[in-house]
């Protein structure tokens, strides 16, 4: 019973510590595209989406974005995360604090971009 116990101990406390990696993770990358979007930098906020999303930040969502940054902070925005693999890349889906989904992340060589435009 003891060493049963001791397992599911084990497990929980990797569990959590893979979910504290990854909310730092996310953290630190929604935290460097805020950064980016206060300062309206579009060009290097691009580089920091998946290919497939980069022509869709614009110059005009940027601005848009910039008046709404003061109602959030980053706790608000990246309040969960959810890990995974999809086609084997790791992901990580990020919630709002109103339990919203903010974007996914996707791991590519080693940096984490966001798969989705979660400001407009």
């Amino acid at each position: 019973m003891k060493s049963r116990i001791f397992v599911i101990v084990t497990a929980l406390i990797a569990t959590l510590s893979l979910s504290a990696d990854a909310k730092s993770a996310a953290k630190a990358e929604i935290g460097r595209q805020l950064e980016l979007l206060k300062k309206g930098d579009v060009d290097k906020l691009r580089l920091r989406f998946t290919q497939r999303q980069r022509e869709r930040v614009t110059a005009d969502k940027v601005k848009n974005a910039q008046a709404e940054l003061n109602n959030y902070t980053l706790d608000d925005l990246v309040a969960s995360v959810i890990e995974d693999t999809y086609k084997g890349q790791k992901t990580i889906k990020i919630k709002m604090k109103n339990g919203r989904t903010l974007t996914t992340l996707v791991q590519q060589g080693g940096e984490w971009y966001a798969d989705t435009i979660w400001f407009r």
